[in-house]
């Protein structure tokens, strides 16, 4: 009897201790929920509804933080398809109470181009302790149809600040445009019409973006046109550019061969005049003073010929468009060649190739005697 009596009371503490375990259990786990019970409301303030391939687009982000307790926001963008996020680091705006707003700037690349997931992450002491997500949006994307002067940009306006044409070989044109534009995708210039262009220089902020635009034409362009797609207008722009060659000598590209130009024969055939002049009154006086013009005359023919200007350059020497460490390289030097020297600028040379070509070399290139 007493053995059974043990045996019951064992059981029902067994039982006992089973429903208190779990019971703690349901505590614990009410406890861990409450810690972490979400604190972050994200929603879209404005999103478009359709956007075109190539576009760059803003999508403005409300955000509800219902914990003071934080010192860092962080966001993510994540699972996105062909879409570029511009400013994935932009910070978060304080407005007011717990409200806090963004602005984030996207681009999709192709038709099949799915936005990303914001994830919204808040640290305290460097240790993360609440995140927020956000679904993306789906807009209509639109592909524009292309013709042979659309230059690939889309913006809400678009200016050509600077302009400039020189001569590049005796078939060639060579021609810059310094371009500004507004929420644009101004890095993706490019004409189909050019056999040879590129963005040498691009400076991409937002809203404003800046490129320096080069491009080698045949010599019997007359202007040079393209368009752009104008988002605000919704419509193709076109931009006309006169083709006017220009003499001054801070293009890149000016002055192909000093020695043909008509300022110089004119001063060959005067130093030639003057020399004849003075050797025969030479020969009629004899008068030393009119020899030492002759000397004169001679040394001033050869170093308006530049031989000192010469100089040798290395093999597989670079020669770039314009003097700029990101500047187009469109000849590389084959052997150890003499070039003509024309000019300087920093730490860049600016040769006359054998070729007729014009271009800029690092100084550190020139093999030195």
């Amino acid at each position: 009897m007493n053995n059974i009596l043990a045996k019951l009371v064992l059981f029902l503490s067994l039982i006992s201790l089973s429903y208190a375990q779990s019971f703690f259990d349901m505590i614990d786990t009410n406890a861990t929920n409450v810690s972490v019970a979400k604190s972050i409301f994200l929603s879209y303030e404005e999103v478009p509804t359709k956007v075109y391939i190539g576009e760059i687009f803003p999508i403005k982000v409300k955000a509800i933080i219902a914990n003071n307790d934080f010192d860092e926001l962080y966001s993510q963008f994540m699972n996105a398809t062909n879409t570029n996020v511009i400013n994935p680091e932009s910070k978060w705006q304080w407005l007011s109470d717990n409200i806090f707003y963004n602005t984030f700037y996207l681009k999709v690349n192709a038709l099949d181009s799915t936005l990303p997931t914001l994830t919204l992450d808040i640290y305290k002491s460097s240790k993360l302790i609440d995140q927020g997500s956000l679904p993306p949006s789906a807009p209509n994307i639109i592909k524009l149809n292309k013709t042979k002067e659309f230059s690939n940009v889309l913006a809400h306006e678009l200016h050509i600040k600077k302009n400039k044409t020189s001569r590049f070989d005796d078939k060639n044109l060579f021609i810059v445009l310094e371009i500004e534009a507004k929420y644009s995708n101004l890095g993706d210039f490019k004409l189909s019409w050019v056999e040879k262009d590129g963005i040498d220089t691009l400076d991409e902020g937002l809203p404003y973006s800046k490129i320096f635009y080069y491009a080698i034409i045949p010599n019997y362009i007359k202007k040079f046109d393209f368009t752009y797609f104008d988002i605000l207008k919704n419509k193709f722009v076109k931009i006309s550019i006169p083709i006017v060659i220009s003499d001054d000598k801070v293009s890149t590209q000016d002055d192909l061969n000093p020695g043909d130009s008509s300022i110089q024969i004119y001063k060959d055939s005067a130093y030639g005049i003057l020399t004849i002049v003075f050797l025969l009154l030479f020969i009629k006086k004899r008068r030393m003073i009119y020899m030492i013009f002759i000397f004169v005359l001679i040394a001033l023919f050869i170093y308006g010929k530049n031989p000192f200007n010469d100089m040798k350059v290395e093999k597989n020497t670079n020669v770039k468009i314009l003097p700029t460490q990101k500047s187009t390289i469109f000849y590389v030097v084959p052997r150890t060649l003499y070039v003509q020297r024309l000019g300087t600028k920093d730490d860049y040379i600016k040769i006359l190739l054998p070729n007729g070509k014009i271009g800029w070399i690092k100084d550190d290139n020139v093999i030195k005697n």
